[in-house]
């Protein structure tokens, strides 16, 4: 992949992982706990894939 598009995928990554932590923050709040469980699942499936391309 070309390094411009993956720095894009990066970015992108990141800016999902970021909006699934603030919605989990919400969700704890709100006492939402299956929206919680769910963007956890979210952000940790975003996360295995950053790491898998960070670390090759």
């Amino acid at each position: 992949m070309e390094k411009e598009k993956l720095q894009e995928l990066i970015q992108w990554l990141n800016a999902q992982i970021s909006y699934a932590n603030e919605a989990i923050n919400e969700a704890h709040r709100t006492n939402n706990y299956g929206r919680e469980t769910m963007y956890e699942g979210i952000r940790d499936a975003f996360m295995r894939c950053l790491n898998r391309i960070s670390h090759g």
